[in-house]
């Protein structure tokens, strides 16, 4: 079953979806890196933050429909638009 859609106001372009959200939580830092993990055991996402370079890797896509956020003080992962 896909999940609904509905138009975004003020931008007739933009789709918003109905998902399935995950929370993120870190699991391993350094002074370069965060490691953030996928709380659900169904999912089993991983993506590593950078935070002197910003960039985000990841590692294990785990489910690629649900949406997943988190933060850990100034880096903050949250809605990502997909173009």
């Amino acid at each position: 079953m896909s999940p609904a859609r509905r138009g975004y106001p003020g931008n007739p372009a933009r789709i918003e979806v109905d998902m399935a959200s995950h929370e993120m939580v870190c699991e391993a830092e350094n002074a370069h890196e965060v490691l953030f993990v996928c709380t659900d055991d169904a999912c089993g996402r991983r993506v590593v933050v950078g935070k002197a370079r910003p960039g985000l890797t990841v590692i294990d896509r785990g489910d690629f429909s649900a949406r997943h956020v988190g933060s850990l003080g100034g880096i903050s992962i949250e809605g990502v638009d997909v173009a």
